[in-house]
């Protein structure tokens, strides 16, 4: 990898980089945030798997990248004269590096951020966050052996499962726990049938060796994303025959996985999983330990989990202070499948900060982030009055009816009060969609403006739904 192949912000950003050894012909890099994280898979990946595989040959399999604790201040990347990149150094001691292996990291590495203390416990995910706590006072307890955690992608899985290995590492040294994604669980099992494929006797004698060591002999097994196990049979009868006699022998299990159990196609013995199968599918053997697993689920995260979640992710970022907790208001009204998204705007809002010098107030953000076709000229009077219904759980119609009913009077008051506020209407075009005429539109601005001042919790309320119909 030569020097011109980066810019000098390129070389500044690498410098920020740490080289921290090689495990199983994995090349672990560590940096000091999400951003950088995300920066160096996306610009620097490729560059960075010809620079490890020129030097350290076959046995490099691929890169990973952890967050660290920082001890120190992340240094500024700015566009100064560059300095060596780091990764001429990472792939330097790569080359003398064979393996790093310590009692206290038995697995694969942790995400030191991953801890229960950073995890936003919310009514989408209390139940498995419970149910991890529950094993970490008491790990082999029959109740909750084996743990089953699932739910979508992006939804805190891994989280979970690190902060149950850290936790258990720290406050029981005794114990032998063993991380470890599925990915480098199938790789273990398929090394043992690659070397007897190969009759390489002695290699695959050292391959069963190590993996009775690891997997065997600890106290507590998490493995991660099982469901990438789909296409190896071979490795889910093992997995289910390591299930059986850990929890035979009172040692604690916890597996994650995408999907309910229920929700896996059954592969009878001796039937071969199908490469075009739109539902992954598992062995039997497997899903009957599957199923008895003590399942809990977590869902999208609601809006109180992702408020705390957008306070605690963007504590690192540079809001505005008199605009702190109105900015993750606004954040964390639009609803947003799992957390990851929360983080990728986070990051992106961090990388214009960073890059472009944009001011993180509440304006510039709603202007970065309101869609040009939701900037009010072309908010309707039909689309701000049925997105109030509907947060008040009635019906449009109900709205514009002349029956005086008790529970649409608020809304429609809102609904009357945020057509004015979004659109250009006036108040005879708001009163048409509400059968009340312009006077009525007037005083009922009024009333609800009055309402407001004395009621915080309705003028947030409104505040909110007005975030909501702006982005």
């Amino acid at each position: 990898m030569s020097r011109g192949e980066f810019s000098a912000f390129g070389m500044q950003f690498l410098e920020t980089i740490s080289f921290e050894g090689m495990t199983d012909g994995i090349a672990w890099l560590s940096v000091p945030d999400k951003f950088r994280e995300t920066w160096l898979d996306s610009h620097y990946g490729e560059l960075l798997r010809e620079a490890f595989a020129s030097v350290v040959g076959s046995a490099f399999v691929d890169y990973r990248v952890r967050l660290r604790e920082l001890s120190e201040p992340v240094p500024e990347m700015k566009l100064s004269n560059p300095a060596p990149a780091v990764v001429k150094e990472a792939a330097k001691q790569a080359a003398q590096v064979k393996r790093v292996k310590k009692k206290a990291s038995l697995g694969s590495p942790l995400y030191a951020n991953y801890t229960f203390e950073n995890f936003v416990e919310g009514s989408c995910n209390s139940l498995a966050y419970k149910a991890c706590i529950s094993v970490v006072e008491n790990p082999g307890d029959r109740a909750m052996n084996p743990l089953l955690v699932y739910g979508a992608s992006g939804l805190g899985k891994t989280h979970l499962l690190h902060a149950v290995a850290a936790k258990l590492r720290a406050e029981r040294p005794e114990l032998r726990v063993v991380y470890r994604p599925a990915y480098d669980f199938l790789r273990d099992t398929m090394s043992i049938i690659e070397a007897g494929q190969a009759k390489q006797w002695e290699k695959q004698t050292e391959c069963k060796e190590k993996f009775r060591q690891l997997y065997s002999e600890c106290d507590v097994l998490l493995i991660d994303d099982i469901q990438l196990l789909k296409s190896g049979v071979y490795s889910q009868k093992i997995l289910a025959k390591m299930i059986n006699n850990l929890r035979n022998d009172g040692k604690q299990v916890i597996l994650s996985c995408d999907r309910h159990p229920a929700s896996f196609k059954k592969l009878a013995e001796g039937e071969k999983p199908s490469k075009d199968a739109n539902d992954p599918q598992l062995t039997t053997v497997l899903l009957k330990y599957l199923e008895d697993c003590v399942a809990v689920g977590m869902d999208e995260p609601d809006l109180n989990t992702r408020m705390g979640v957008i306070r605690l992710k963007s504590e690192r970022l540079p809001f505005a202070n008199d605009d702190r907790e109105e900015i993750c208001r606004f954040l964390s009204i639009p609803p947003r499948a799992n957390f990851r998204l929360i983080e990728g705007m986070l990051n992106w809002l961090d990388a214009m900060h960073s890059l472009n010098g944009v001011e993180l107030n509440l304006r510039c953000i709603k202007q970065l982030l309101v869609s040009p076709q939701n900037d009010g000229a072309t908010l309707t009077l039909k689309c701000i009055s049925e997105t109030v219904a509907a947060s008040f759980n009635v019906d449009a119609v109900v709205l514009s009816s002349k029956r005086q009913d008790k529970g649409a009077s608020i809304p429609r008051k809102i609904a009357m009060f945020l057509c004015r506020e979004l659109t250009t209407e006036t108040e005879q075009e708001v009163g048409k969609i509400f059968n009340r005429d312009y006077s009525t539109v007037i005083a009922a601005i009024r009333s609800l403006v009055a309402m407001m001042d004395k009621d915080e919790a309705l003028a947030r309320r409104v505040r909110d739904l007005r975030y909501m119909l702006e982005t």
